[in-house]
């Protein structure tokens, strides 16, 4: 029997898969692991979700847009992770089977590895030219890695917050810990100190709210219908 490991990098994005597992009887939970973002922390996840079992990896979270068509919300399959050296493929077989099951639109694209938060439109054009990716995130390569090592399955599923043409704000990233939370009271002191931020900020969690959204139907779907497997 597959026993599934699904790494994030953000602790809200655990929060949605949990919620959702708990339709589902105590041992067909999958193992949801999250240690914070960034490509150490997801090896470290995906080793853990490995010593206690799981044979199959899934990389679950938002992503940046990299390609304009792409908007807030839309859902990716991954084909393929890329950092700068290298492509890691995905499970196409566990790719079709969760197009098929998921019913709602989703978006088969490769995914770019990138090692900070991209925070201007200039920065990602950048990428997606180097890559020819459509989206970017900081765990899904390091999830792949040791999926690779211990021959298991593997895939990502990602759902678009920023665009191709957002802009991060600066007290955004600076509200972000390191282990996957978002400190509000920084959030809150970076927007006072920093006013001219606000409008920007109140898009992007406009933004991530579309985002959050569909991780839940996602997760709805995936969890308490079964089919993320």
């Amino acid at each position: 029997m597959t026993k599934l490991g699904i790494i994030t990098g953000m602790v809200f994005e655990a929060s949605i898969l949990r919620r959702a597992a708990t339709a589902l009887p105590a041992h067909a939970r999958p193992m949801i692991i999250c240690l914070g973002f960034g490509r150490e922390a997801a090896r470290a996840g995906a080793s853990e979700a490995v010593s206690q079992g799981a044979t199959a990896l899934m990389s679950f979270g938002i992503a940046g847009g990299l390609d304009p068509a792409l908007v807030a919300g839309d859902v990716v399959l991954a084909s393929a992770v890329h950092d700068a050296a290298r492509a890691l493929p995905c499970d196409q077989s566990w790719t079709e089977r969760l197009r098929a099951g998921l019913t709602l639109r989703t978006i088969d694209a490769a995914i770019a590895h990138a090692s900070r938060i991209l925070v201007t439109p200039e920065d990602k054009a950048a990428l997606r030219a180097a890559t020819h990716t459509a989206i970017t995130d900081m765990e899904s390569f390091g999830v792949g890695e040791i999926a690779l090592r211990h021959g298991l399955a593997f895939t990502a599923v990602r759902v678009v917050a920023d665009g191709a043409a957002d802009a991060v704000p600066a007290i955004a990233l600076k509200a972000a810990t390191a282990s996957g939370h978002v400190d509000m009271l920084k959030s809150l002191g970076g927007a006072l100190l920093h006013p001219t931020q606000i409008p920007a900020l109140i898009r992007l969690g406009r933004r991530t709210d579309a985002a959050r959204q569909s991780m839940r139907l996602l997760a709805d779907l995936g969890l308490a219908r079964s089919f993320f497997l």
